[in-house]
């Protein structure tokens, strides 16, 4: 599907995006602005369908909508919007030093966006202003399976904590234990275990991604995580472990337990 020719239509409906392209055409001094940054100095009017010079010094901040990695052009369309400046039609969003690129990733390349994995850190990054875990975990999944990440242990390690936002709130409500307290390591298993596991829905292994370690077996199985203040704990623990599939281990309740 050719998005340009979609939204070049004659009768396409007139947007925010489509009139940020005839702002740019018809004030030079819009042209100094990425789309993101347009609302800080002009004004949208819906019902004349405008972009107008804003007037007074309220601040306002700019957004695109989200676009997950496996969007295709829309995924990169957004990229650029958010680096060039001054557009005024969809083939100068593709251009580069003078060359029209033929697609929105093409133009990404050119401009660098696409090395050193950028693209799927920033991502991370700007998700975790709004996603919650649980989305956050599954977007670093869908970068590791569809993008093509060079440095998996970097991103990794520069992005586990904002993964890992809810591990020990979850492990305090499945436990019924306010007071547990995990440390790094213990968080850090319990969310690679949790990574593995929707890696392998999509065929894939942490394996498969060199430099990100793998969750620490001795961990999952350590009291603090599985039943914390019984007085038979070590019984109850081996028991659990020999009788529940290691997935199963990470949430440890009667449903799976009928001894």
């Amino acid at each position: 599907m050719d998005l340009d020719k979609i939204i070049s239509r004659p009768n396409i409906e007139k947007t925010m995006f489509t009139e940020w392209m005839t702002a740019n055409q018809l004030h030079e001094e819009a042209r100094s602005l990425t789309y993101a940054q347009f609302p800080t100095k002009w004004t949208w009017h819906a019902k004349e369908k405008e972009w107008r010079k804003r007037r007074g010094g309220k601040k306002t901040i700019g957004r695109i909508y989200y676009a997950q990695p496996t969007s295709g052009e829309k995924y990169y369309l957004r990229m650029l919007l958010n680096t060039v400046k001054g557009c005024r039609s969809y083939e100068e969003i593709r251009t580069v030093d003078g060359v029209v690129h033929p697609t929105y990733k093409s133009a990404c390349y050119a401009l660098g966006l696409l090395n050193d994995d950028k693209e799927g850190d920033n991502c991370i990054k700007e998700a975790s202003h709004w996603a919650s875990a649980p989305q956050m975990r599954q977007l670093f999944c869908t970068i590791l399976l569809f993008c093509e990440v060079t440095d998996p242990a970097k991103l990794w390690q520069t992005n586990w904590e904002l993964l890992s936002e809810d591990i020990q709130r979850r492990q305090r409500r499945i436990l019924n234990f306010q007071a547990l307290e995990l440390n790094s390591l213990q968080i850090k298993s319990l969310l690679l275990a949790e990574i593995e596991h929707l890696l392998a829905k999509g065929g894939k292994s942490l394996k498969d991604f060199p430099g990100i370690p793998l969750p620490d077996s001795s961990i999952l199985e350590e009291r603090a995580i599985l039943c914390p203040r019984n007085e038979t704990v070590d019984q109850i623990n081996t028991y659990i472990m020999s009788q529940i599939h290691w997935w199963q281990s990470l949430h440890p309740t009667n449903y799976y337990v009928t001894k």
